[in-house]
């Protein structure tokens, strides 16, 4: 992997770090991108604050790896409270399809959220049932302790659940339960598709496109779903880290989606003027060797191009991503995309490097150098 010395203590999702175990079983959505992750045995018990003090607020997914969290409930109360005794401050989320009663109904010293994830519509393509995810959000009422929820809305599928009654069905839930919805399309890499023809299944992506990076959903029924929300009178986010960014009361967007204002529609966010405010403070100079562990220089720029767009990585680059304006952080080393998204954690600044596809981090951000040796013996 060039010259880049990665680490194998931690590793990162789009919007997490991730803790947990992965299982050889889930509840068989057909569509997922795990899928071909079900037999690798994934173990990160690593909490983020003993590898890198800094990492002590970066948001925390439990058990988001091939397994429900509420699949191996024992298993994720520990890591919970492995993550109250070490004091963390950051969000930590569970991602669930699963039965809610079966969460103890405890209270946790942390800033915990639990998303609850459904598909709109009964469908053999989903392990989930909307009986099941509608007594879930009935559970919250039961509730003595009461965390922060939220519903993640995916994947939006073409001619699958893409209706006004899937739609509806959520939204009226959403309305009922005062719930943001976090939605996306469906991400179809080339080994999800491989997957998905050997089991026969015919997952289209929507006329125009075609599968990959991006979670692609038609403009007109992004419109649509738009023009329910608004109607329902319920907050929709297309990223995750923005809802989560609003729910748990921060002054940005975590994930500094504010660099693609258009693509993102940060104009009817509710976290608009929260990021815009912040993307205008990056205007002062601050000086973050004390954070990043590599050289870097800052850059004013009306006209920088994504990596992945100008190396062709993403399929469908938006005007946003060809043309991001504001400061950034310039890095000449090669560095990976958890690199990356730990730099926008922890500063606000998205940044231009050469980077490489990877869930992994680069070696420099270990000041627990006993971990790395351990790790390597």
């Amino acid at each position: 992997m060039k010259d880049i010395k990665v680490t194998d203590l931690a590793l990162f999702a789009k919007s997490f770090y991730l803790l947990g175990d992965s299982l050889d079983y889930c509840f068989d959505c057909k569509y997922c991108r795990l899928n071909g992750e079900k037999h690798e045995n994934m173990n990160y018990h690593i909490l983020p604050s003993e590898i890198n003090p800094d990492f002590i607020n970066l948001p925390v997914a439990v058990n988001l790896f091939y397994g429900d969290p509420l699949l191996q409930i024992d298993n994720t109360i520990k890591l919970l409270h492995d993550l109250e005794n070490a004091k963390h401050k950051g969000p930590v989320i569970i991602v669930t399809k699963g039965d809610y009663s079966k969460f103890p109904d405890i209270k946790f010293d942390l800033d915990l959220h639990i998303a609850f994830s459904c598909f709109g519509v009964n469908s053999y393509l989903d392990g989930n049932t909307m009986e099941r995810f509608e007594n879930n959000l009935k559970e919250i009422k039961r509730r003595k302790n009461n965390y922060k929820y939220s519903i993640e809305f995916r994947p939006i599928i073409y001619n699958v659940n893409d209706t006004v009654e899937s739609f509806t069905n959520v939204f009226r839930l959403a309305k009922e339960y005062n719930l943001p919805i976090g939605y996306s399309g469906l991400q179809g890499k080339p080994s999800s598709v491989k997957i998905w023809d050997e089991n026969g299944l015919d997952l289209k992506p929507y006329p125009g496109y075609t599968f990959g990076h991006k979670k692609i959903i038609d403009p007109k029924i992004i419109e649509l779903f738009e023009k329910l929300a608004k109607k329902y009178g319920v907050l929709i986010f297309r990223k995750t880290s923005c809802l989560i960014s609003y729910v748990h009361n921060m002054n940005r967007d975590y994930n500094a989606h504010y660099y693609r204002p258009c693509e993102m529609n940060c104009s009817e966010c509710i976290m608009r003027e929260k990021c815009i405010s912040f993307k205008n403070s990056l205007k002062e100079y601050k000086d973050l060797h004390n954070i990043i562990p590599f050289d870097y220089k800052f850059v004013d720029t009306y006209d920088h191009e994504c990596i992945l767009s100008k190396n062709k990585i993403c399929e469908f680059p938006s005007i946003d991503c060809k043309h991001i304006n504001g400061r950034l952080i310039k890095i000449k080393d090669f560095i990976t995309t958890s690199d990356v998204r730990l730099i926008k954690w922890l500063t606000g600044y998205t940044v231009d490097a050469n980077f490489i596809e990877s869930p992994k981090m680069s070696e420099s951000w270990v000041k627990n150098l006993a971990l790395i040796n351990k790790n390597k013996s």
